[in-house]
């Protein structure tokens, strides 16, 4: 039978943990394997992995006498696996029922297959009920390039980590994660893995993943957008320093992703002008001239000059004659109508 190994990286997550190993191990179709790795929590986390281990024999623990950090758990992780798969899953998350049989089942047919992802819900509390059966839909496969090429134009992380299945061959070829890269090392993952291979997307419901202020994933949304901006186009960097010679058209693809990247910080710059933090909008047009500095010849970068130049009193009066001498071209942010 196929094998697969969840890495759970721990931290301060013991009262989540139970129901975290117990939707893995209920998992039908498939050898699945937990690895715990506690970086060492101040709670009970150790104790309690530990207390699991001693019930299930699929169940392995690591205990960090000292924090090193997501990106070095999640790496060390990936270093211990054996099994054919892997997938890591937040200790405060939950896998759907069937999650692991439906990707096992897509990569075992299709070994060009480097990783599979689905859909996931998010939630605070109670997991909410899973969607019927005939919501879901057929399996598929893209192509790595066509992933990628998704991504340069819409530069938004479409997987949910805690859907990832990932083939280990793939894995080890192309490394772990980045450790200049804590808040978007999976979206530049994601990035390397379809240029070794094909990406598979389930159509059903694969993951609950909770919602807090606590969740590594999010720790970096009190800096607001700039960090996120800031660290995706790192990530875009890093990939195609690695991998651009190896893609089809790879300048156009960076160049490409730098445009619509900084685009979409421009688009956030418009909002929050319009929310008052002039300061903020500043900021993010410095940023979108960073990553792309022909930006300043883009009609929305001009709008959004104006609206400096006018002040938010002074932009309000003359935006309604704006917008009828754009004829529909831009939106009162600055985004294409």
């Amino acid at each position: 039978m196929t094998s697969i190994t969840v890495i759970i990286p721990c931290y301060n997550y013991g009262r989540y943990l139970t129901a975290c190993v117990a939707s893995v191990l209920g998992q039908q179709g498939c050898a699945a394997r937990v690895l715990i790795i506690d970086d060492a929590s101040t709670d009970d986390s150790a104790t309690v992995a530990r207390a699991l281990a001693a019930q299930h024999a699929q169940v392995d623990v690591l205990v960090h006498a000292a924090n090193r950090g997501h990106i070095a758990t999640y790496n060390e992780g990936i270093d211990r696996v054996g099994t054919d798969y892997l997938l890591i899953l937040s200790a405060d998350d939950l896998l759907a029922p069937g999650a692991l049989a439906r990707a096992i089942t897509l990569l075992d047919a299709n070994p060009q297959v480097s990783f599979v992802h689905g859909r996931a819900l998010r939630f605070s509390e109670t997991p909410p009920a899973a969607p019927p059966a005939s919501e879901s839909g057929p399996p598929r496969i893209q192509q790595g390039r066509d992933f990628i090429r998704m991504l340069c134009e819409d530069p938004t992380n479409p997987v949910e980590t805690a859907t990832a299945v990932v083939r280990t061959t793939a894995q080890r070829r192309v490394g772990g994660y980045l450790p200049e890269l804590p808040h978007a090392g999976d979206f530049e993952l994601w990035l390397r893995l379809a240029a070794d291979g094909d990406v598979g997307r389930i159509d059903a419901l694969q993951a609950y993943t909770r919602l807090h202020g606590a969740n590594m994933r999010n720790q970096y949304l009190a800096d607001r957008m700039l960090g996120d901006f800031t660290q995706r186009y790192a990530a875009f960097r890093c990939f195609f320093d690695t991998c651009r010679d190896r893609l089809d058209a790879g300048a156009a693809l960076e160049t490409l992703a730098a445009r619509r990247l900084a685009a979409e910080v421009l688009w956030a710059a418009a909002h929050t002008f319009e929310d008052g933090s002039v300061a903020d909008m500043r900021r993010l047009c410095a940023v979108a001239r960073t990553i792309n500095p022909t930006v300043r010849r883009t009609r929305q970068w001009w709008t959004l000059r104006a609206k400096l130049l006018l002040g938010q009193r002074g932009w309000q009066r003359i935006e309604p004659v704006a917008r009828r001498l754009r004829g529909g071209g831009l939106s009162a942010s600055g985004r294409a109508a």
